[in-house]
């Protein structure tokens, strides 16, 4: 396999990462933090923060992947 080819295989699977990583993101946090009472929800639903939270995390290092393989192109 090439080496453009298998740098292309790597951000390809580095994006999907990142996008399923924000929508599940998303889904998690936006209804927490979009209540007018979000430091409540925020208290009781700890669990479903620290699942948001770390798919954040996975976004990041995702879409920092994507820059870096892509870099010597």
């Amino acid at each position: 396999m090439t080496s453009s080819r298998k740098t292309a295989r790597i951000v390809g699977v580095l994006f999907i990462t990142a996008m399923v990583a924000g929508m599940l993101r998303y889904v998690l946090l936006d209804p927490i933090l979009v209540a007018p009472d979000y430091l409540i929800n925020l208290a009781t639903s700890e669990n479903q923060v620290i699942l948001g939270v770390l798919f954040f995390y996975i976004l990041a290092v995702a879409l920092a992947g994507i820059a870096i393989v892509m870099y010597p192109i």
